[in-house]
Parts: structure tokens; C-alpha cells; sequence
């Protein structure tokens, strides 16, 4: 059971991360999904010329990050989708995912629920609508089946296409891990900026707060470190360096102190330090 808990931990920090390098690498509008019982990612493209172009790259980008969060025999499978193909009906507008999740969002606050977030894609086979809701179990219970119904009911879904509601509420450990995430997004920032700066062996910055100790993972150019004593002595500079911003991050932002482990990539993605 714990071990589950830790793999489900690891898929949901590199589809986290995936996603964020997605974006710094100016990749828009791409879908990511994942299937727990083929352990594959599926990476949604609307344009086979685009797939064809940048399939190998993004391959890379995952596969690196897998083997970063320690995540092995992750399956890669890349999609064209026409978005539209699977929107039936005349207003094919009403079914974009942010219109739906706009409108629901405002059906909700309408009628007082709380609720964290809403997520909806009508690429696949059988489209869900997830909604999470805020407050306690109890609360959580009253309302499910409402907001369920309300949802299923509302008149801006298309009724042709079989989309399924699901009403779930977010555990104390997601709700202290987004936290946690939160607080310390600011100092990862200034990990990334600082030493992109700093450093002009830098190339990338990464972290995985699975397994624990928290991993704070900087990718360089340099070659391996054993044959160079120059490499060497960088390593140490940037490891002292980073140390340095957390103390003083962490310290300004009052972040509470948790074990941390700097982890320096050589540009061949081994751990030289």
C-alpha cells in the first residue's frame, strides 16, 4: 500500500514537471495523460507535422525526468487529436475545455459550493469533468451527489457526448503538499535564476520531492567529473552556491526547514557529485 502511494506520488510529480519544462521550452497546447495500468504517458498534439518534428526531443525531456524522479519503464505513445472531431452537436464552441470549466465554475459559486479546482478534456474516449471539492468530510458527503447531479444536468453540456462527472474531495496530504509546493516555489525560482546567472556551465533545474529527501537537481554542461579537476571544483562551487540561496530564501520567505539533497548532473545527465 505505501509503495502504491509512492507511485502514485512520482507519476503525479513528473506529470507536474513534464509539464512545466514543457512550457519553458515553448511547447503550447499539448495535452498530457497518463495510464496507471500500461505505465504510459500519452502526449496529446492537435498537428502530425508538429509530432514529427518534436517527438524525439520531447521523448528526451520525459525520459530525463523520469529517470531523475526514479520512475522506470515509463512508456512514451504520442496522439493526434482533432479536438473538434469528438465535440458532437451544433455549438461545438459550448464544449472547449475552458468554456466548460468556466461555466461550471460559475454554476458552483452560483449555488455556494466550495470547491478547488475543476478539470475537464474531451479528447478522449470517454470525457470526465473532475471537481474537487474544499472543506471536511462531512461537508464533502452532503454535497457530492448534489454537485454530481447539478453538473450532469447542466444545460451547456452537450448531451451527445457521454461525459462523466466525478465529485472528489482533496486529502489533508494534498492540501499540505500543495502547501509545501507553494512555499517553496519562490526559492526554486531563485535556484533557477541565480545560477543560470551565475553559472555558465548551467543548463536546467529540476526537483522531486519523491523519494524524500527533498531532490534539488541541477543539470550542467560539465563533462565527467572524475577525469577533470577543473569539473571538480565547479561542482563544489555550484553545490555551495545553491546551498547558499535556500538558507537565505528560507530564512526571508520563513519556510520551514526540510531535508534537502542537491543532486549535480554532468551534460551526459550521471550525478558527478
Amino acid at each position: 500500500m505505501e509503495e502504491t502511494k509512492i507511485e502514485k506520488s512520482k507519476i503525479e510529480e513528473l506529470m507536474s514537471q513534464v509539464n512545466e519544462e514543457l512550457i519553458n521550452n515553448g511547447y503550447k497546447g499539448i495535452g498530457l495523460s497518463f495510464s496507471y495500468d500500461l505505465h504510459m504517458i500519452t502526449v496529446q498534439v492537435h498537428d502530425k507535422k508538429f509530432s514529427n518534428r518534436n517527438e524525439k526531443k520531447i521523448k528526451t525531456l520525459i525520459y530525463n525526468i523520469a529517470k531523475e524522479i526514479k520512475l522506470d519503464s515509463i512508456k512514451i505513445q504520442f496522439e493526434t487529436i482533432d479536438l473538434y472531431s469528438n465535440l458532437n452537436g451544433e455549438n461545438k464552441n459550448s464544449e472547449l475545455p475552458n468554456e466548460v470549466v468556466l461555466n461550471i465554475s460559475k454554476l458552483l459559486e452560483d449555488k455556494g459550493y466550495r470547491f478547488s479546482s475543476i478539470s475537464f478534456d474531451p479528447r478522449t474516449a470517454n470525457p470526465n469533468i473532475e471537481i474537487k471539492i474544499e472543506g471536511t468530510e462531512d461537508y464533502y458527503y452532503n454535497v457530492r451527489d448534489e454537485i454530481q447531479k447539478l453538473v450532469s444536468n447542466a444545460t451547456f453540456l452537450n448531451k451527445k457526448m457521454n461525459i462523466e462527472v466525478s465529485v472528489k474531495r482533496r486529502s489533508e496530504n494534498e492540501i499540505k503538499n500543495e502547501i509545501r509546493d507553494q512555499n517553496w516555489q519562490p526559492i526554486f525560482s531563485a535556484i533557477r535564476e541565480e545560477t543560470d546567472k551565475k553559472f555558465k556551465e548551467y543548463r536546467g533545474f529540476a526537483y522531486s520531492f519523491h523519494p524524500k529527501p527533498l531532490q534539488i537537481i541541477i543539470k550542467t554542461n560539465l563533462p565527467k567529473s572524475k577525469w577533470y579537476w577543473n569539473s571538480n571544483k565547479k561542482i563544489v562551487q555550484i553545490e555551495d552556491y545553491v546551498n547558499e540561496i535556500i538558507k537565505i530564501k528560507m530564512k526571508e520567505l520563513s519556510v520551514e526547514e526540510i531535508p534537502y539533497e542537491i543532486i549535480i548532473r554532468n551534460r551526459d545527465n550521471k550525478k558527478i557529485n
